[in-house]
């Protein structure tokens, strides 16, 4: 009788330890979360995504890598970074907006509910962050997209062509294609250094201007990355 009182009262301990370790849904929903990540970094309160699903959440430095690599599903994160001091650097923000609208109508919890999606979209501005500018030499208009915390592409067009919504689906399907066979760009990956955007003068903003075709992208990149020519293929330049 005693064993059994012991190994009651050791099933409900471990019973009760495992309930305590697992959390709800709600509150894993928070590690996939960049306000949630944002708010509990700054004050250590945990609260569940309250994320507007007309509006693409915006990533900040305090949260980026831990979210880049903790994030399991969807595979892929798409990162698009531009400019609240520039907007007409980036044309393609209407497309976003749209693709993000499309995918979360209605959605109560975007962030935690996206995980059948086969990517999910973020925004980064440059003007309030600095991680990717440093890392990458990101400048606005410039797309990245992770997997599992690897950088898989990183350009100013999809697919080599444009940054129509056409090119940025077939990009995400070589991403996909990418990331299962293992094949991503070195962690200091770089373009050509340029100066910052808020620190150009007008002759650059006006260059860089010249760049966008009638499809609202850019014709061609145009900024060489730092990295062997084998590194560079595998995004297909």
């Amino acid at each position: 009788k005693q064993w059994y009182q012991r190994r009651v009262r050791g099933a409900r301990g471990s019973s009760a330890m495992s309930n305590g370790a697992l959390r709800s849904p709600r509150k894993r929903a928070c590690n996939t979360c960049p306000v949630s990540l944002r708010l509990f970094a700054n004050s250590g309160q945990e609260v569940s995504c309250k994320c507007d699903w007309k509006t693409v959440p915006m990533v900040c430095d305090v949260e980026f890598d831990q979210l880049i690599s903790e994030s399991r599903y969807p595979a892929l994160i798409v990162v698009s970074v531009f400019s609240s001091r520039h907007p007409e650097a980036t044309p393609c923000d209407p497309m976003v907006e749209e693709i993000y609208y499309g995918m979360n109508y209605s959605r109560s919890q975007p962030c935690a509910q996206c995980v059948q999606d086969k990517y999910r979209l973020l925004r980064y501005d440059l003007s309030t962050n600095t991680l990717l500018r440093n890392r990458h030499n990101a400048i606005p208009g410039m797309f990245f997209i992770y997997s599992h915390g690897s950088l898989v592409f990183a350009d100013l067009v999809f697919n080599g062509y444009s940054s129509a919504k056409k090119d940025f689906l077939k990009q995400i399907f070589k991403c996909e294609k990418l990331a299962e066979e293992k094949k991503f760009l070195p962690s200091d990956f770089k373009f050509t250094s340029l100066r910052g955007w808020d620190e150009a003068d007008e002759t650059v903003r006006q260059l860089l201007t010249l760049q966008f075709g009638q499809t609202g992208g850019w014709i061609a990149p145009k900024l060489s990355p730092l990295t062997k020519r084998e590194d560079v293929a595998i995004i297909g330049w």
